[in-house]
């Protein structure tokens, strides 16, 4: 009797909320013509999100990528798979992730290799039709989206469901075990989870996945944009070279007013710092450069550099130079977080000031740079947990204590007791996290999703 209330409460819930997305939809048209105002492009294509697409692309491996973030993490991945000879349908909701995606396989998708397009909104008769389109071999499903229309759907159609690099964060694991038949109604579907670590595998499993076991995540294997590292470190010897240079990259919303006082106030102190702040959303490019305004620093914004489209290879000396007469560097570029961190000295990773959890930790990382992050880190659990039990990331708990961590690093520096051994550890460590892409790929063949092509 309890499994059969648990069932109809399920299907309630999940017959309400299909009912809403109906009930909604002309908003979400609406909204995704909102958004083109500012963005130019989100609202082309949109017949895509109601399933309407030109491409006859039947028998790939169908990957859901839901934005820019979670396509870069899923390369690594994408690249086995053709390396593989499988077809790829790569599906996203955001129109930056879709044009980033479009950049990377370009070439692919000229020889009909990959195909890009929009998801279909979240209506069954949208998912009936984009399976019955494209009738992929698999669905891999990446990170942490789960969207209960898109796999109830492709689960019925018996389509093989593949939840990849995927991660459950606390902070959501706890909130839904006080429901927990209804997560467990969407991941009993999937035939395999492949969780970034221990911790998100025990959590799938608490809520009845069938098989988990641990990848890890691929952002260890991602390689480094080389045209913009060498920019950085060609601008740091001409006109940082005496500068103590702090990250602050991927900066949110709230956090703002937080670093602007830090900054300043350590800028009083030590005239030989100098600062680098990266908004992490385009729409706070200009919105938040006025916290400077009456303040004693110089701002230099990216834009007024060189070119946003410059080639690295070809960067502008004298406009590099220029550097010396500012004191901080304001971000105002997309795709560029690399060329900002590696001629830091130190990153301080944004968004764990304001409870979203914390930008990627990984790609500093990947530069071998001290990261510092804010008490809120439940999006990036994993890594940051091993991390701060291998001493190569620092925690702090809020402004006071980030404005000291800061304050010593630069003394540090000074003492020369900053590099060598924690650089040295970060390699260690990131190179110990390589190899999810190969444990994707092996499970997918040994559990009959894939046939491993040798040719």
């Amino acid at each position: 009797m309890k499994f059969s209330l648990k069932k109809i409460l399920t299907s309630l819930v999940f017959y309400l909320y299909k009912a809403l997305w109906y009930l909604f939809l002309p908003i979400a048209l609406l909204y995704f013509f909102y958004r083109s105002i500012k963005e130019p492009g989100y609202s082309s294509n949109l017949l895509e999100r109601l399933s309407v697409y030109k491409k006859d692309f039947k028998g790939a491996c169908w990957c859901h990528a839901v934005s820019l973030g979670e396509f870069r993490a899923a390369r690594p991945i994408f690249n086995k798979l053709l390396l593989n000879r499988e077809k790829l349908l790569i599906t996203t909701l955001t129109l930056s992730g879709k044009r980033a995606a479009q950049q990377e396989y370009h070439k692919e998708i000229n020889e009909n290799k990959v195909v890009i397009v929009y998801a279909p909104l979240e209506i069954s008769l949208l998912l009936k039709r984009f399976l019955k389109n494209f009738k992929p071999k698999c669905c891999i499903i990446l990170e942490c989206d789960l969207w209960p229309v898109m796999i109830t759907t492709t689960y019925k159609e018996q389509v093989p469901l593949i939840f990849a690099q995927a991660q459950y964060p606390e902070k959501g694991f706890l909130r839904d075990k006080k429901f927990p038949f209804l997560k467990a109604s969407l991941i009993e579907k999937f035939d395999l989870v492949l969780s970034k670590s221990e911790r998100h595998k025990k959590r799938f499993e608490y809520f009845g996945a069938k098989k988990v076991l641990i990848m890890g995540d691929a952002r260890f294997e991602q390689g480094v944009p080389l045209d913009q590292i060498n920019a950085a470190l060609k601008l740091k010897k001409i006109a940082l070279r005496k500068y103590f240079t702090i990250c602050f990259a991927s900066i949110g919303k709230q956090e703002f007013e937080i670093i602007s006082k830090i900054i300043s106030d350590l800028y009083k102190k030590h005239k030989d710092i100098f600062f680098i702040l990266v908004p992490r959303h385009p729409n706070d490019f200009s919105k938040y450069k006025i916290l400077f305004e009456d303040s004693l620093l110089n701002v230099k914004p990216r834009s007024e550099m060189v070119e946003i489209k410059t080639d690295f290879k070809i960067c502008n000396e004298k406009k590099i130079k220029d550097l010396n007469n500012f004191s901080l560097l304001w971000g105002d570029s997309l795709g560029e977080l690399n060329f900002y961190m590696a001629m830091s000295d130190l990153v301080f990773m944004g968004d764990s000031l304001n409870n979203e959890g914390s930008h990627n930790i990984i790609e500093p990382f990947a530069l071998q740079k001290p990261v510092i992050v804010g008490p809120s880190i439940w999006g990036i659990e994993f890594p940051a947990l091993e991390a701060l039990d291998v001493g190569i990331l620092k925690k702090i708990g809020g402004q006071k204590e980030l404005a000291s961590a800061l304050d010593s690093a630069y003394y540090d520096k000074k003492r020369m007791k900053f590099d060598e051994s924690h650089v040295e550890n970060i390699k260690k460590f990131y190179k110990s996290n390589q190899g999810a892409s190969d444990t994707f790929m092996d499970q997918m063949v040994s559990n009959n999703f894939l046939e491993l092509n040798k040719n």
